[in-house]
């Protein structure tokens, strides 16, 4: 079964998206800050990781740069879902090697065909 983090500060997103990756047969372990997300990531070792960029205290831009500066998570699928739609945003995730940027809301198809995609 793959294992796929969520980060997110916003609760009932963080319910939502859990409960559609569920019912697909994914493992889901969340965490509600950029700080939670880097424990989890060091004990969890997902196959895939959903990030927000706007969070408290850590954005989403710093916990990419640091996933990505973990040796065995250089490669680890990252998508970001924020509802930031500015090209700067977008082009800084990419610079800093996320997958994919999603804009919320997104449908859970458009979500589920992404994660798909970048799991097979």
């Amino acid at each position: 079964m793959k294992k796929i983090l969520i980060i997110d500060d916003t609760l009932h997103l963080l319910e939502e998206i859990s409960d559609i990756l569920r019912m697909e047969g994914y493992e889901v372990i969340t965490a509600y800050d950029a700080f939670d997300g880097m424990r989890k990531i060091s004990t969890s070792n997902p196959h895939l990781i959903i990030t927000d960029i706007l969070m408290p205290e850590m954005d989403g831009f710093e916990l990419i740069s640091k996933i990505r500066s973990v040796d065995k998570h250089q490669t680890t699928p990252i998508i970001v879902l924020s509802a930031q739609a500015a090209k700067e945003n977008m082009q800084k995730a990419e610079e800093l090697k996320a997958n994919l940027y999603l804009r919320k809301p997104c449908t859970a198809d458009e979500l589920l065909s992404s994660i798909e995609k970048l799991l097979n």
